[in-house]
This record gives C-alpha cells, sequence and structure tokens, in this order.
C-alpha cells in the first residue's frame, strides 16, 4: 500500500508538467513562499527546474501594492539572464496565484507591458488560483493558451491528442484505429518548436483525453471547423469508423 500511494503521489498531475509540453518557453512564477514550493518540488522531480524562475512574494509586497512592478521585474530579469545563457525564450509563461486574484492584480497590463517591451516573445497570462476553478479551472486555462497558438494553413490527416501530459500508450486502441485509417497521431510533446505547435492546427480531428481540454476542444471546432471526440465519454473507440470520427 505504501509502494502504491508513493506512486499515485508522484505522478499526481499539476501544471509543472506543462514545462514539458510547450516547446521553446520558460515558466515564471511570483507566488507566496509555500506555493512555489510545491511547484519547486514537483519540476526537480519531472526534471524541469531549469524552465522554472521562482519569486516569492511577501506579505510586504501585498501591503505595498506593487505586485504588477514584481511581475515587470521578474519577467525582465529573466529573459535577461535567459538571454546572457543563449537561452532567450519563444514563450515566457507568467504565472500568477491566488493572492493575485484576492487583492485585483492587473495582470493583464503585466501581459500587455511585457509584450510591448518584448515583442519578440509571446506571453502567456496564466495562474494556479484553484479557488477560482468554479470560473475557469487553472488546466483548462493552460490548454486554452497554448491552443490559442494553433494556426490553420492547410489540411493534415493528423489527429491532436489534448489534455494529458503523456502520450497515448501505443496498443490504445484508439490510436490504432487511426494508425489503421491512416491518420498520424500528434502529441504536444512532439513539437519541438514553436512552428511546430501552430501547425497543430491543421489536424482533421482533436481527441480530448481529459476534461480540462474539452473547452478547447471547442474553440478548435469554432475557430477551424475541426471535429473532436471526447474520448473521456466513450467506451468502445474500436468501433468508430474513418466517416464517423471526422464527421463527429
Amino acid at each position: 500500500m505504501t509502494d502504491g500511494f508513493e506512486k499515485a503521489e508522484r505522478s499526481c498531475f499539476n501544471l509543472t508538467h506543462y514545462a514539458k509540453l510547450i516547446p521553446e518557453s520558460h515558466c515564471i512564477f511570483i507566488m507566496p513562499p509555500g506555493c512555489s514550493r510545491i511547484l519547486r518540488l514537483s519540476s526537480i522531480e519531472e526534471g524541469v527546474s531549469q524552465q522554472f524562475s521562482m519569486f516569492n512574494l511577501e506579505p510586504s509586497d501585498v501591503i505595498n501594492g506593487n505586485i504588477e512592478d514584481l511581475f515587470l521585474e521578474g519577467a525582465e530579469y529573466t529573459i535577461t539572464r535567459l538571454t546572457e545563457d543563449g537561452l532567450r525564450p519563444k514563450i515566457l509563461c507568467v504565472f500568477a496565484s491566488c493572492v493575485d486574484s484576492f487583492i485585483g492584480t492587473d495582470r493583464d497590463y503585466v501581459i500587455s507591458e511585457l509584450q510591448e517591451r518584448y515583442p519578440d516573445i509571446i506571453f502567456f497570462n496564466l495562474a494556479v488560483d484553484p479557488i477560482n476553478r468554479d470560473v475557469i479551472a487553472p488546466l483548462v486555462r493552460v490548454h486554452n493558451t497554448i491552443t490559442a497558438l494553433f494556426e490553420k494553413t492547410c489540411d493534415s490527416r493528423t489527429a491532436n491528442w489534448l489534455g494529458s501530459y503523456l502520450k497515448p500508450e501505443e496498443n490504445h486502441p484508439l490510436l490504432l484505429k487511426l494508425n489503421h485509417i491512416g491518420i498520424t497521431s500528434k502529441h504536444l510533446l512532439d513539437c519541438t518548436t514553436v512552428d511546430e505547435l501552430r501547425q497543430m492546427g491543421n489536424a482533421a480531428v482533436n481527441i480530448v483525453v481529459t476534461p480540462n481540454a474539452l473547452p478547447a476542444a471547442k474553440q478548435l471546432k469554432e475557430r477551424f471547423g475541426t471535429p473532436y471526440y471526447n474520448l473521456v465519454n466513450q467506451n468502445d473507440p474500436e468501433s468508430l469508423t474513418e466517416e464517423a470520427l471526422l464527421s463527429i
């Protein structure tokens, strides 16, 4: 029982796993030490700590009301340091916390200001704020933000697997079905550049693996007309025909 619990605890999904999914990116977190500690330990465990920069938010910062300046300074410091090391990111994920929801940090201003200062970098406005899960859960926001970069430039016989930080197993029934009808499966882990990430918008169908990706799949259908297959609610993917899959 002990081994099973430890395995489940280590494999618990959180936002650190997305450092692996967003190519050419870096993440900065500005939050109380208790929150950043959890993410720091997870990032070390996942082997992605080099993609994270942590800045502690102290009580005095909240009292002084200079949170927006802290975000700007933290981002500037991170970009400068990474550039000097030859690692300037093409995407910078800026994570706020529940504290920012409580005090009303103007995150839109922060992102707008950063985008003006660094036009060559894409900035993601994200948050580790589970208190807002009834409005939009953190992982839903991440999926929506990533897939917003997708572009439709041509038709491709590919299927995007959305919602999981792991690729589907080789013997997954739906993966085998897709292979059989000549559709290549794509996952965010397959992307090594931002351009490759954008090209995922050319997919013929999106496979929704977890509920967190369902809003993103719906948005992609609205933007590009791309059908999606909600694997969460289906028990027999082997019964799908190509016509049924691509006309959902």
